[in-house]
């Protein structure tokens, strides 16, 4: 017994000894981080970098655990335990309930290119949009790209004007602005599930549909599909959700900390979407037939969508005032 006692003295004294000298790190905190997505998209990949960062600048204080393929949760579900604090964080959509203002970056044709994004979201704009969430008990603490601009496909003619898209059906996701830029511009919006949306193509329940490049080439749309458009027509952000309630709990230092963090963890994100916007092209080009929009037709649809900018200023969403700020900035 006299033997046990010193040899857990010495254990004791050992791990004691190492925590002081910082070689065991205690966790104070632990932030677990949910997502819709597989292991193999950027988005997954930003998170397991963003892990690396907080748990390393943090000296272990706070313990990172990351959720992929909506384990504990579809998005809008995750975005309402991150809303009472159940968990931590989520990465994703789900953009009018963490703040209507966020509806702003879906708007269509708001932004040319990707580089013209990204000097709003990572600019003051972004941050008066994001700072909107904490009314909701959320903390944005840095926005992405989700997967790139979007763009059309379908199977019956080549797309460059407005009067292309008359009686053209759509397939496109039950996201309201989605719907309303396609009414406008003269296609026939239909509901198909995007797990279904291969074999809508496939049997002409739609004819065509729009997405990122990456996405149509992940379902391998480019086997029924034929025309493609480069229209780059909206913008989907992917915002780091995090519960306002546990960031305010953390110290200053942390806080500072998992801001700096999730911004390096965007940088990442958008260059991964870059990556994989830019392999999906090379594959999708050689597969269909592509056409690139001139100004002037790319104006025509501009000047059609400008229905859906009425709504969404009239119900209170965002002012003109805001699109024409945006707009200067990102020129």
């Amino acid at each position: 017994m006299r033997n046990s006692k010193i040899v857990l003295g010495i254990v004791l004294f050992w791990v004691f000894s190492l925590i002081m000298s910082g070689s065991v790190l205690a966790v104070d905190y632990e932030m677990k981080i949910g997502h819709s997505q597989s292991v193999k998209t950027p988005r997954h990949k930003a998170c397991v970098y963003f892990k690396s960062l907080v748990e390393k600048e943090t000296n272990g204080r706070i313990k990172v655990r990351i959720y992929p393929s909506n384990q504990l949760g579809t998005e809008a579900e995750m975005m309402e335990t991150v809303k009472v604090g159940a968990i931590q964080a989520t990465l994703g959509g789900q953009f009018e309930a963490a703040s209507p203002k966020l509806l702003i970056y879906t708007m269509p044709f708001l932004f040319k290119d990707i580089d013209s994004v990204y000097s709003i979201i990572r600019g003051p704009i972004g941050d008066k949009i994001a700072a909107t969430a904490e009314k909701n008990n959320i903390k944005i603490l840095a926005t992405g790209v989700a997967g790139g601009l979007r763009n059309f496909s379908n199977n019956k003619r080549p797309v460059k004007t407005p009067a292309d898209m008359s009686g053209l059906k759509m397939r496109t996701p039950p996201i309201d602005s989605i719907i309303k830029t396609v009414k406008a511009i003269g296609g026939n919006p239909v509901s198909v599930p995007y797990a279904e949306l291969y074999m809508a193509l496939k049997t002409g329940v739609a004819d065509g549909q729009e997405n990122p490049f990456t996405n149509m080439v992940d379902k391998k749309l480019y086997e029924v599909q034929k025309y493609l458009t480069i229209v780059n027509y909206q913008f989907h952000p992917s915002p780091l959700y995090v519960s306002l309630d546990w960031y305010n709990s953390l110290d200053s230092d942390l806080k500072a900390i998992l801001k700096k963090c999730a911004e390096k963890m965007m940088i990442y994100n958008d260059k991964l979407n870059r990556e994989a916007t830019e392999d999906s092209f090379e594959i999708l080009k050689d597969k269909m037939e592509v056409n690139y929009l001139t100004e002037e037709q790319r104006v025509q649809f501009i000047e059609k969508s400008q229905a859906v900018y009425d709504y969404y200023i009239k119900e209170g969403f965002f002012t003109q005032a805001e699109i024409d700020e945006i707009r200067r900035t990102a020129e």
